[in-house]
């Protein structure tokens, strides 16, 4: 049975004025994305990746149209009301993992559960359980600067599913890490989103991760293009 629209995407257009010129980054975008579907956005470098996931998590709003997230219209509410919605509703994993250095990898897996005031013995040893599943738990009192790329790639990876979003957006979330380190990184990535079944949105341009897609959508000159996932 086809699991309901999370994310609706109605006529998106972003519009950046450069000078005395407008930039289109986006236009006119139209586009679903459901429950539990695992969505590759591809393009190359500067073709609106970072900008699509941007207008989706509400980080930026668009020239016109909307993004309607679980019957929540973003583009229609203010800033603040977006940063709590985006903090309750969404796990973020970047490039560069951003974990915080001064936190331990501990500290940093449950920062997403001390913002939502959702800190109480339970929701922590869930959110704990999260290190034995990235094969973790030994490094909690590490800091960052103590960790492996592909090992804070992980704990970013827990730290976005630890309060139960909606949504994961991942902006080019191999791009820092070599070959085999961003393959175990994915294949983590595919297997605790899915075991969750969380929707997970991941712009890149390496055409490598289209493999685990449940849908491949490519954005060229401001549009957004569906092909065939690999079966």
């Amino acid at each position: 049975m086809r699991k309901p629209a999370i994310i609706k995407l109605r006529n998106l257009t972003k519009v950046y004025q450069e000078g005395e010129r407008e930039h289109i980054v986006l236009r006119e975008v139209n586009a679903e994305f459901n429950e539990g579907e695992l969505i590759v956005l591809l393009g190359r470098s500067g073709s609106g990746k970072s900008t699509l996931l941007n207008l989706i998590s509400g980080i930026d709003v668009p020239t016109t149209g909307e993004v309607i997230i679980n019957s929540t219209p973003l583009t229609r509410i203010s800033e603040q009301a977006r940063t709590l919605f985006r903090r309750r509703h969404i796990g973020f994993i970047f490039q560069f993992f951003n974990l915080i250095p001064t936190l331990t990898v501990e500290e940093n897996l449950l920062l997403p559960l001390e913002l939502n005031v959702r800190n109480n013995a339970e929701e922590v040893e869930k959110a704990l359980h999260l290190l034995d599943e990235i094969g973790l738990r030994d490094r909690a009192g590490s800091y960052p600067d103590r960790l492996s790329g592909g090992e804070q790639q992980r704990v970013a990876i827990a730290r976005a599913l630890t309060h139960d979003p909606l949504l994961i957006l991942a902006d080019e979330p191999t791009g820092n890490l070599d070959l085999e380190t961003g393959h175990d990184v994915l294949d983590l990535l595919d297997r605790l989103t899915r075991q969750a079944g969380k929707t997970l949105i991941m712009g890149t341009h390496s055409r490598e991760v289209v493999g685990i897609a449940d849908r491949i959508l490519t954005i060229r000159s401001g549009q957004l293009m569906e092909e065939e996932a690999t079966p």
